[in-house]
């Protein structure tokens, strides 16, 4: 069981270690479900529940990759895809303000990730534990704790950091314990952790994440008021969103640019970012990031002394809430409605709202807003005339504000401290109270001075970095220059290039087209037009410059060649007459002695294999040449094959099957290769041939005969220009062998008689 979960381990870690780009669903459902976390996570919990409703678990003993990553049926899911869903559910859980639902899912996906031994979807779906404990809970200890766990077991899995996909885990890890450091105050820390994130996100190559990065450490300046640190991230996040159309993260940059414009009190810039953002969100029903931004609005609004748009925008962020049961931020809203009502003079409507602001920061324990809410009533009773109430009041907000050690809340409360002892003619206090104001006043003053040199230095480096860019940008242009004019050069030398090379082209595509006309004409020219065998037209003078040639060409022989290496190769040749062929147009007509015919020359092609070959010598006659190693061998057993597939091919066929055949081999001289050339070796085999003709109107039946030189046959005796007549003489002077299939005397033929010019 052990090597079978390490073996679907080992096939998940190969899948997932292709990219280590964005995760990839395998299957539709899961990756539309995915997508529409960031905009409709109520719809993405709803398709993932019936996704694993709709669909039985696989049986996980299976090994096959099916199993583990691939769903051909549709009526299963693979536990790693079932696991995807979980954790798809946990995040939309999470999304949706409900951490009890997000934990118990998380926990059933890294349960079912354990039992099937898939170490990197185990530690991945921890990370989304520890993330729903930190955005959901803000419980510090347990997320970090669970993040030294994931790293723990990254740092003890070999296998799993020879993969390039852990580098997902690692950063997102780093990212994790950033933001959670920069919530505790520990700048420095988060630095440094942002910094550390930066480099395996500089190796992941996913462009979504890069947005989430740079608006996640935007977010983190905007927290510690380094505002020209955090407008450079944020802008830089937007632009990079709204160039890769990800309206979701569109929507994010846009209210954390409202809230830093809102701080610098750049309203109408605030006001555009965040109003974006809010039609955003309600277009997608996402009603935790609608009332913050509703409440962000109306603080613009509050603090342009706009209150009419502010109440309205604090009522609808307070509906919003409401629906979210979320008592802290009620707590805020309410609080801050009170205060508008206070400025509107509206003190009963006040009361009112800071009442249930007391009641729910006493339920929820946030001792910052009954510090805010206690200072707020001290104003409102001084409005109210009741001074010494209003005193009372005050100081007790005073002395929690400094136990929180709330500057600004502080700074509040003593100027209207300062004002209730002085309507009280206590000006002592008043001016022990405008003191402590002015001391508290100082502090933050050295605070932003400090601040203002920090901005000032940071300034300082982006002028540099400005200056910098300068030069960088003016050798860019010099070197685009460089390159332009490299560019030209390189564009006019590849023209050429491309001309040439069209120009050998068409040369290589016309000479191509020759060739292939040239052998076309060269098989038609060689190639008997009925029989379709290969002929002698082309046997002229100059073949025996042939003769010249190595030997190892043997198998390279030419058409039109009949004689080729003669210092190394004996060739035996037999010139064969097949009478039927003569008579074949006359008794059978045109047509089916054309066809009898083509028949007859497809048949010879078949049965005559390499090195043999074979020529269609005139209309009935043939040429049969064959390598023959031993000179001694009968010839009759050469007859006897030539007339066996005569009589295949006439088989069942009402047709003579008579040969008349003449045989010889070469050397005709043994002692002599180069005595008889091609020419005179046809005439010696068209004597014989002719003999054999001869016989056969004497004898019936196929008839052959043989020709060939004694081995003592000097090769004066053939340096005649009248091979036939050397050939007769040699016959009668018993220096060449006569054989023959007939015990007739055989009588030749004396044309060479006529030609007065012969010696």
């Amino acid at each position: 069981m052990c090597l079978s979960r390490w073996l679907v381990g080992l096939l998940v870690i190969l899948a997932t270690s292709f990219t280590a780009n964005a995760k990839i669903y395998t299957t539709p459902i899961l990756a539309d479900a995915n997508e529409l976390l960031q905009t409709s996570p109520d719809k993405s919990l709803e398709m993932t529940t019936r996704y694993l409703d709709q669909r039985r678990l696989s049986d996980p003993k299976e090994l096959s990759r099916v199993h583990v990553n691939d769903e051909t049926d549709h009526t299963v899911r693979t536990p790693l895809n079932t696991i995807n869903a979980l954790q798809i559910q946990a995040r939309a859980f999470s999304l949706l303000n409900l951490p009890e639902e997000a934990i118990n899912t998380v926990k059933k996906a890294e349960k079912l990730a354990a039992e099937n031994d898939l170490s990197f979807t185990t530690l991945e779906t921890r990370l989304i534990h520890a993330r729903i404990y930190w955005d959901n809970l803000k419980n510090s200890a347990t997320a970090l704790r669970m993040l030294d766990q994931v790293d723990k077991e990254i740092e003890q899995s070999k296998a799993l950091q020879l993969t390039k996909q852990v580098k997902i885990l690692q950063y997102q890890s780093l990212l994790q314990r950033a933001i959670i450091e920069s919530h505790l105050d520990d700048e420095n820390k988060a630095e440094k952790l942002f910094i550390k994130a930066k480099r395996y996100l500089m190796n992941l190559d996913d462009s979504s994440e890069v947005i989430n990065y740079q608006l996640t450490i935007g977010h983190h300046y905007l927290e510690h008021r380094h505002f020209d640190l955090a407008l450079d991230r944020l802008l830089g996040g937007y632009w990079l969103a709204v160039e890769q159309e990800d309206s979701a993260k569109v929507a994010r940059a846009n209210f954390e640019l409202a809230n830093l414009f809102e701080q610098r009190k750049v309203f109408d810039k605030a006001l555009e970012h965040a109003t974006q953002a809010g039609e955003f969100f309600e277009h997608f029903n996402q009603t935790l990031p609608l009332a913050k931004t509703l409440a962000l609005i109306a603080s613009i609004y509050e603090q342009q002394g706009r209150f009419n748009l502010a109440l309205v925008h604090y009522f609808n962020a307070l509906d919003q809430e409401n629906q979210l049961k979320h008592d802290i931020r009620s707590a805020r809203l309410r609080l801050n409605i009170a205060r508008v009502y206070l400025q509107l003079y509206n003190y009963p409507k006040a009361e009112q709202y800071l009442q249930h602001t007391r009641q729910l920061a006493t339920l929820s324990n946030n001792e910052a807003i009954q510090a805010e809410a206690q200072i707020l009533q001290g104003k409102l009773e001084l409005a109210e005339g009741r001074t010494e109430r209003a005193v009372s009041t005050l100081q007790s907000g005073l002395i929690a504000a400094s136990r929180l050690g709330d500057l600004d809340l502080q700074l509040m409360g003593e100027i209207v401290l300062s004002a209730a002892f002085e309507q009280q003619n206590d000006y002592y206090n008043a001016l022990l109270s405008q003191r402590r104001y002015e001391q508290l006043f100082s502090s933050k003053q050295e605070d932003q001075v400090k601040s203002n040199v920090e901005v000032f230095k940071q300034q300082q480096r982006m002028l540099e970095r400005s200056l910098q860019l300068e030069e960088m940008e003016r050798q860019r242009f010099e070197s685009e220059k460089a390159l332009y004019k490299q560019k030209n050069v390189t564009i006019f030398l590849l023209s050429f290039i491309l001309v040439i090379l069209i120009v050998l082209l068409r040369r290589h595509r016309v000479a191509k087209q020759l060739q292939t006309r040239l052998m076309r004409l060269r098989t038609e020219f060689y190639t008997h037009p009925r029989s379709g065998l290969r002929n002698l037209r082309m046997l002229t003078a100059r073949l025996p410059n042939s003769l010249q040639q190595s030997s190892a060409n043997f198998e390279q022989w030419h058409l039109g060649e009949i004689i080729n290496e003669p210092l190394s190769d004996r060739l035996r040749f037999a010139l064969f007459e097949v009478p039927f062929l003569k008579h074949i147009y006359l008794e059978h007509g045109y047509q089916k002695g054309l066809e009898i015919e083509r028949q007859f020359g497809e048949y010879l092609k078949e049965q005559v294999c390499e090195p043999a070959r074979l020529y269609h010598f005139s209309d009935a006659m043939f040429l049969y040449i064959e390598p023959n190693s031993r000179l001694d061998t009968a010839p009759d057993q050469l007859a006897g094959s030539i007339q066996q597939l005569i009589d295949n091919f006439l088989d069942n066929r009402q047709i003579d099957n008579r040969v008349r055949i003449g045989m010889a081999e070469y050397p005709f001289l043994p002692r002599a290769y180069t005595a008889i050339n091609d020419h005179e070796l046809l005439d010696i085999l068209l004597m014989a041939a002719n003999a054999a003709r001869l016989i056969s109107k004497k004898e019936p039946g196929s008839q052959w005969v043989h020709l060939s030189a004694i081995d003592a046959a000097p090769a004066a005796s053939f340096a005649s220009d009248n091979i036939r007549k050397a050939c007769l003489q040699g016959i009668d002077n018993g220096l060449v062998k006569v054989q023959s299939s007939s015990t007739y005397d055989i009588i030749w033929n004396n044309d060479h008689d006529s030609d007065k010019n012969i010696i």
